[in-house]
């Protein structure tokens, strides 16, 4: 019988032709048959992203997420430089911050202002060596709050609005 179609012969571990055996008998398909639908599922399945694809969007959630995580980190560190010591509860009511005035900040240490910043003791203290208004406005810069330090002695007093 002459035929277009192209003869294939392999092997199959006994697992996989078990469960061949199983889909013919489901399907009641011939082995031959049983191997073209499932090589046609395979094929014309939605096709796969690609390598590059994922690659990149791996990349993007990864960018976005170390901007996330940068993020987070500098609230935590201003939360911890500024004395967030308030504990929230069942019973704290839900609006308690509306018109709350803002918390006042303290003077800090290097490294606690380098916490706060996201940044280094040392890089705090090699900007502070740069002069007062020079370091005003690279801490304003780092601050997650926009708040300018300014260096006085051993500490780091906040600047007003």
């Amino acid at each position: 019988m002459a035929t277009k179609n192209v003869r294939i012969v392999g092997y199959l571990p006994f697992e996989q032709h078990q469960k061949l055996r199983d889909y013919m008998a489901e399907q009641s398909l011939t082995e031959s048959a049983a191997l073209v639908k499932i090589i046609k599922q395979f094929f014309e399945a939605a096709p796969a992203i690609s390598a590059v694809a994922v690659a990149s969007e791996t990349r993007e959630n990864f960018a976005r997420l170390q901007a996330e995580i940068a993020g987070l980190q500098g609230r935590v560190a201003a939360l911890e430089a500024g004395g967030g010591k308030r504990q929230f509860n069942k019973s704290s009511p839900p609006h308690f911050s509306a018109g709350q005035p803002a918390m006042k900040l303290r003077p800090l240490k290097a490294v606690d202002l380098a916490k706060r910043l996201g940044v280094s003791a040392e890089a705090v203290e090699s900007a502070a060596s740069g002069g007062s208004a020079s370091f005003l406005e690279w801490s304003k810069r780092r601050d997650p709050a926009s708040r300018a330090w300014l260096h006085q002695g051993n500490l780091f007093h906040p600047q007003q609005d």
